[in-house]
């Protein structure tokens, strides 16, 4: 009887083993997921700011010409 108590308890171990390996494996594959997502995000955002950058670099590069014309009855 001992040897089979002993083949049960492995079986049992093996089965708690496998278990714990699944839901590792899960929790590694959402981790992933939200890795992914994360990344998705921030590269999104970050070339919306440097378009927004360049847009604000080349409008105040330009020169701002302010013109006045006074005419006072003079041709």
């Amino acid at each position: 009887m001992k040897g089979r108590e002993k083949m049960n308890n492995m079986i049992a171990t093996l089965e708690i083993i496998r278990y714990v390996s699944a839901i590792a494996l899960c929790v590694a594959l959402f981790a992933l997921a939200v890795y992914g997502l994360y990344r998705n995000i921030k590269e999104t955002a970050e070339t919306a700011i440097r378009e927004e950058l360049e847009k604000a670099m080349k409008e105040t590069a330009r020169p701002v010409v302010k013109v006045e014309v006074e005419m006072k009855g003079k041709w």
